[in-house]
């Protein structure tokens, strides 16, 4: 009997062994993955990610994987215990622009192995097809392709499609431009929107002498506009041209020309950042080389992670101020940038230099003066008239070769003592807690203070390379080749297109020899696939005159391994760290959304600070969305990191006179329902109505989440801004609410922008206003019923918008034009035509510049108030170049 039990057994184990419904203890498993996409060109072009491989129990299972380019096929190779025939596998995909793939298959036994091969197709995703094929009815139409030459302006990035974010939209026209476009040649520019603004493209190519445009309007694949947007536009041309963009006239046709004629891509950028190129941005970019020149930066203060070389005080609604914001990493977030309306003259600036060993600062005021430019431009050109085009060619040489020409420096103090910053920007002993209010750019203090001397300037020289396009871009090659080869050091073979390798470098934003460096990124996707629209590529906001850094971060589960370098501008090398750059890698391994990790970005690190800065944006897109004829304007009180999100989502700009940085104390800001510190009253939107100039004001309140100790606050963070509430970590969800909601007028935004009024600060100023106004009570109406536009401009601290305002808010050039009166309706002039100054007797032309009175602050900034205009034709005048109003300046 016991004999026979053997045989059954022997005879079992045989057949088990023949169908493999039996294996070896620990069994090796070999999977090809061909994945094929829907766009056959990227078939090859784009190594798919296997993001994740489970069993049929749901468990992970470790695997390594290659490429192999020439089969274009992914190798996946693992062990796996006591597997058959039947054992199912599920293998997670992705690629850039594509849907994720989740696919179920199982292995097969070839003796020594278990192998598959699998034969996989990918679908696009909404906004990847709406890059493509937009980008090719555009070549369609304008046959960049064959030229080689394109700018693209795009909201893609910023605007949602179909309640998601856009970056997949920004990796569809690179894709299908295919190399025509790209980030490094500076040809792809992000227009700042929020994610409520229309998804919109432009694609403009040079025909000779002029620009023709392709415009898409709110996704849609039919061109609502095709032709001329360039500075030789007849009246009739840019009648049609602004009847169809409307508000976005003046920000594409800026943009294209300033490429047109050579602007350097940080420069563009920055206007893109800014909403439009004007002489603003130019004026702003030549004090940050002149005061490079005579106080150049000296070391880094300010708190931890937040070290900036400069503090900036700025006046809003004048240009430059983004520049500063922008280009010196002076953001509001890192207590870098304080700025409300002290004076009427929004062209001026306070740059404050610390000297962190002796405790000594020095002070440099400057501003530039239209008029003096203007007579300076006749002086040297002979130039009897003012052909904005010409001035704009000429005030772009003087930025490239002498940038002082373009500004004053109106006082330069040295002896600034720690209380007197401190009654400037603020004062926070400990981080979260302001027990000193920013008072701002006040003059009068300033000017009054008997310690102050004057500071003597050194004279730096700054000699500007020659590197090339290429030479750039070989730096980029050189440092991804340099961290292929110190992770193969370590037995790691970096791939192209991983999702979980991320680069994080400065290029982009410093300059070598002053050249701006963003070539270099097309040097790193060339090796590396890394890209800004695969979130990829991460460009980490930095001064101008800051380091060429990289940082090389590969991801493994929560795990990081990191690689790090510089480059030494003197010897034209690469040199390895021991130590990491940056911040950013605690969020990566979480997949946040694309719009906060370019809130980040611009922050430069991440922090406790600023994560709840994605909440309240998102909280004020839901409770006030705006609506067609409005505007956000948002003003921080409570200021801290997360200002640095709510800067970038709500976009909302300095420059544009739309966000200002009162920085009120902690006692201030503190409710009974809220903590102190980083809680309390933070800030107050306003939904501001260009057409009715009324609008809501609405004070925040922000109360922080609690979560469960040793848990993992930018995991939890990131859950959230996902609407996911289930994690056991959270322990008390944070709250995000209204204190004082209110209807306001044009004087009391004006107030409100002021800061308040002399006997109460702009939040007791809200809580003073009458809660149970109407609409009715705001707008005057006439005798025939219809409400009267109570519009006009008022400058000055105690009351009104900034000077320079379109439709009573600065910033938007919406309905007028720079140099057109009102009573002009003249027949076709070119918008290129020359303008020129009337004594003021003389009816004034319809494309005049206004003559600017000097001050003793440097001008006075209503200058630019050209004129608002209430009919198209009278709109129509316009000179694509620098002369704008409102926040154009």
């Amino acid at each position: 009997m016991g004999r026979q039990c053997f045989m059954v057994f022997m005879v079992l184990l045989v057949a088990v062994a023949l169908t493999g419904s039996v294996s070896a203890a620990d069994t090796n498993c070999e999977v090809g993955v061909d994945v094929k996409y829907e766009y056959a060109d990227d078939n090859g072009n784009i190594n798919p990610d296997i993001q994740e491989l489970t069993d049929e129990n749901g468990t992970k299972i470790n695997f390594t994987r290659t490429f192999d380019p020439a089969a274009n096929m992914t190798k996946i190779k693992f062990n796996y215990q006591n597997i058959t025939n039947t054992t199912k596998f599920t293998v997670k995909i992705r690629a850039p622009g594509y849907r994720e793939l989740s696919h179920t298959f199982q292995l097969t036994d070839y003796g020594t192995v278990y192998a598959a091969h699998l034969s996989l197709t990918m679908n696009a995703t909404d906004a990847y097809k709406l890059g493509r094929e937009i980008t090719k009815k555009a070549d369609q139409i304008l046959n960049f392709t064959r030229t080689g030459e394109v700018l693209v302006i795009t909201t893609a990035g910023t605007a949602y499609y179909k309640n998601q974010t856009t970056e997949d939209a920004l990796e569809g026209i690179l894709n299908q431009a295919r190399g025509i476009v790209s980030y490094g040649k500076g040809n792809l520019l992000m227009l700042r929107k929020t994610r409520l603004d229309p998804l919109d493209f432009a694609f403009i190519v040079r025909k000779g002498n002029d620009l023709i445009l392709a415009y898409f309007k709110n996704a849609s694949m039919t061109p609502i506009y095709i032709g001329t947007v360039s500075q030789n536009m007849t009246l009739t041309q840019y009648q049609a041209l602004q009847k169809k963009l409307g508000n976005d006239t003046f920000p594409i046709a800026s943009l294209a020309n300033a490429w047109a004629i050579g602007l350097s891509a940080d420069i563009l950028r920055e206007a893109a950042f800014h909403g439009h190129v004007c002489m603003g941005t130019i004026s702003g970019y030549a004090m940050i080389e002149t005061l490079l020149k005579y106080y150049p930066a000296t070391n880094e203060f300010g708190l931890p992670l937040e070290g900036v070389s400069y503090q900036v005080i700025g006046v809003p609604g004048g240009s430059d101020d983004d520049v500063f914001i922008y280009a010196m990493d002076a953001t509001p977030g890192k207590r870098a940038y304080v700025g409300f309306n002290t004076t009427e003259d929004t062209n001026i600036v306070g740059f404050i230099r610390w000297n962190s060993k002796t405790k000594i600062g020095t002070l440099i005021i400057m501003a530039y003066n239209l008029q003096d430019l203007i007579s300076k431009y006749k002086q040297e050109t002979g130039a009897t008239a003012v052909s904005e085009l010409k001035f704009n060619a000429w005030a772009v040489k003087k930025l490239t070769t002498s940038p002082e020409a373009l500004v004053k420096i109106l006082y330069a103090f040295d002896n600034l003592t720690q209380d007197q910053v401190n009654y400037l920007m603020g004062y926070e002993p400990t981080k979260g807690n302001t027990t000193i209010a920013a008072a701002g750019l006040d003059l009068n203090y300033i000017l009054n203070q008997t310690n102050l001397i004057n500071a003597t300037p050194s004279n730096s020289s700054y000699s500007t390379g020659n590197l090339t396009y290429g030479d750039l871009k070989n730096i980029g090659r050189l440092a991804a080749e340099k961290a292929v080869e110190l992770f193969q050091a370590m037995g790691i073979n970096l791939e192209r297109d991983d999702y979980q390798l991320f680069v994080l470098t400065s290029a982009g934003y410093v300059r070598l020899n002053n050249q701006e460096t963003s070539p270099i990124w097309d040097g790193i996707y060339d090796i590396l696939g890394s890209r800004l629209s695969r979130k990829t590529l991460l460009p980490v906001h930095a001064p101008l005159w800051g380091q060429l850094k990289f940082d090389f971060c590969l991801i493994n589960g929560t795990q990081k391994i990191i690689k790090s370098m510089y480059y030494n501008i003197t010897s034209g090398t690469l040199v390895v760290q021991n130590s990491s750059n940056y911040r950013i890698e605690e969020v990566l391994p979480y997949d946040p959304p694309f719009d906060v990790l370019m809130g980040w970005l611009f922050h430069n690190h991440v922090c406790g600070g600023s994560s709840p800065g994605y909440l309240i944006a998102d909280y004020i897109f839901n409770t006030y969305p705006k609506g067609e004829n409005e505007k956000y304007i948002y003003v921080t009180t409570l200021d801290n990191c997360k200002d640095d999100i709510l800067f970038m989502l709500l976009g909302v700009s300095a420059g544009q006179g739309t966000y200002a940085n009162q920085r009120l104390t902690s006692d201030e800001t503190t409710l009974e329902t809220t903590g102190g510190g980083m809680n309390g009253m933070v800030g107050y939107i306003i939904i501001w109505d260009e057409k009715t100039n009324t609008g809501r004001v609405a004070v925040i309140t922000w109360q922080s989440p609690r979560f469960a100790s040793g848990s993992n606050s930018y995991e939890e963070y990131i859950r959230l801004y996902k609407h996911d509430y289930s994690s056991p970590n959270l322990v008390s969800a944070p709250v995000v609410s209204t204190a004082a909601e209110r209807l306001i007028n044009k004087e009391e935004l004006g107030i409100l922008l002021a800061g308040g009024t002399g006997s109460m600060n702009a939040l007791q100023y809200i809580f003073s206003i009458p809660s149970n106004r109407t609409l009715e009570d705001l707008i005057p109406v006439n005798n025939g019923g219809t409400p009267v536009n109570n519009g006009g401009t008022q400058g000055g601290s105690t009351g009104g918008v900034p000077s320079g305002s379109a439709g009573g808010i600065s910033g938007g050039h919406s309905g007028y034009s720079p140099g057109v009166d009102t009573a002009a309706s003249p027949a076709e002039v070119g918008a290129a035509s020359s303008v020129s100054e009337e004594p003021a007797s003389t009816p004034s032309k319809a494309y005049e510049v206004k003559n600017a009175t000097s001050g003793a602050s440097g001008g006075d900034s209503s200058w630019y108030v050209y004129g608002i205009v209430g009919v198209l034709v009278a709109a129509g005048l316009v000179a694509f170049g620098f002369l704008r109003g409102g926040a154009g300046k």
